[in-house]
């Protein structure tokens, strides 16, 4: 599977560039929780007062300022991998790790799905996938900034809905559950991103590429906030399938002290 580009018909939407550079000031008021203007100012290279304007909210700036200001903000002031970890955290024995500090972060929701943005441009993407329940917020926002149908699989059937793609998982423990996803959501023509907050034995996700797959329908890319041990091991999707695990914990730590 080749990796498409947006070709005339597919180029960014009004709608999909003013949610961007929406995100970007968003993501600037979170910065400027920690630096003054004048700080700003002298990361950035704008004048402090057009920054104020842009946190305020009196003004917008163009989408292509906003580009260049993701870039700076990314790449000079604000490290992704690193807000997430601060906001990990972990049990007295390192057994176990909560990431609800990350996930009910509506700020930091969007600076994650600013970055899978950023990765997916260019790509064909109609849908946004992912598996009930702790995947959702991100997925939403997601859906959201792409203005495309997200789609959640879960363990049960949804009332009122006849037919369905399902795929059953067996977990470790030798039980086994069953993903539903309603067909008239997932079509062949579909282009998918699988969208996770965590990635533990990739079972889950394994069974979301098989139900796109079933669908006859397309992987255009399969992004994590978190991954226990490398994804590599987990999940086998196409060589030129978009992957991106923002933060990978070491597997043998955690499961050292269990």
């Amino acid at each position: 599977m080749g990796r498409t580009k947006r070709g005339e018909d597919h180029e960014l939407t009004r709608l999909e560039r003013l949610k961007f550079r929406i995100y970007v000031v968003e993501l600037l008021r979170l910065i400027k929780q920690r630096y003054t203007y004048s700080q700003l100012s002298s990361m950035t290279g704008l004048p402090a007062t057009v920054l104020s304007r842009y946190i305020l909210g009196h003004v917008l700036p163009t989408f292509e300022r906003a580009m260049e200001l993701w870039h700076i903000l990314t790449k000079k002031v604000i490290n992704l991998r690193d807000e997430i970890m601060e906001r990990i955290s972990f049990d007295d024995n390192n057994r176990f790790f909560d990431n609800t500090h990350i996930i009910n972060d509506p700020l930091m929701r969007k600076f994650i799905a600013l970055t899978i943005f950023e990765k997916l441009l260019g790509t064909r993407v109609n849908k946004i996938l992912t598996a009930a329940v702790d995947g959702v917020p991100i997925a939403a926002t997601l859906s959201d900034l792409l203005n495309v149908p997200l789609v959640v699989a879960k363990k049960e059937k949804e009332v009122g809905v006849r037919d369905f793609w399902a795929v059953d998982i067996v977990r470790d423990s030798g039980s086994r559950e069953t993903l539903f996803v309603p067909k008239h959501w997932l079509k062949s023509k579909d282009w998918v991103v699988i969208v996770d907050d965590v990635i533990r034995t990739g079972e889950t996700q394994k069974a979301l590429v098989e139900l796109v797959k079933k669908a006859r329908a397309r992987v255009a890319g399969l992004f994590a906030i978190i991954s226990v041990g490398e994804l590599e091991d987990k999940v086998d999707v196409d060589d030129n399938c978009i992957v991106d695990i923002l933060v990978t914990l070491n597997e043998h730590l955690l499961s050292a002290n269990r």
